[in-house]
């Protein structure tokens, strides 16, 4: 049993999931299979995973996703704090640089030139790279690679699965697709 926990923009949501998982990514894969929505959102995001009260860096994301859980752990997927990304600060800090770097070269009569003016350089980088940020928007890409499969070699139907992704188990008489858990092509 694991308690999955939602922060911050996730929360929409849900705040608080308990499920019977044996390890951190298996509980992460059935919350994403059940809410529509929920992969693609956290794909254009930054979050920050703590499981046990210990946080989880890149490099031991994989083995602790794999890792069993013990009983009733807590995992917390938390918003990564950064900056807006919209240029608004790297305008606001180079008109600062400029600002400053024109006051010790007035102040000191130019003696102080040697400082100043890198300093008023680097703030007018700063103002043109934040105005390009403000200016340019970013093209949206689709990351959600799971819906999207372009491999048509064997049919024009999509019915190849990825490892990892649940094959659906029925009972009773159904019509259904099929699942092609393993295929090859041998030529002689």
């Amino acid at each position: 049993m694991a308690i999955v926990r939602f922060y911050g923009d996730l929360e929409k949501y849900g705040k608080r999931f308990n499920l019977d998982v044996m390890t951190a990514g298996e509980a992460l894969k059935a919350l994403l299979f059940q809410m529509p929505g929920l992969q693609r959102h956290m794909n254009n995001g930054l979050y920050r995973l703590r499981i046990s009260g210990e946080d989880i860096s890149e490099k031991d994301l994989k083995k602790s996703m794999s890792s069993v859980l013990s009983e009733n752990s807590v995992i917390h997927i938390v918003p990564k704090v950064i900056g807006a990304k919209n240029g608004v600060f790297s305008f606001i800090a180079g008109a600062i640089l400029v600002v400053v770097g024109i006051i010790i070269s007035g102040a000191s009569y130019g003696s102080l030139s040697a400082f100043s003016g890198p300093m008023i350089g680097i703030g007018v980088g700063l103002m043109a790279g934040g105005l390009v940020s403000m200016l340019t928007k970013l093209p949206q890409t689709n990351i959600d690679d799971s819906t999207t499969n372009n491999n048509t070699s064997f049919s024009n139907l999509d019915n190849a699965v990825t490892q990892g992704q649940p094959i659906p188990l029925c009972y009773g008489e159904m019509m259904i697709g099929s699942k092609t858990l393993s295929q090859g092509i041998r030529t002689e």
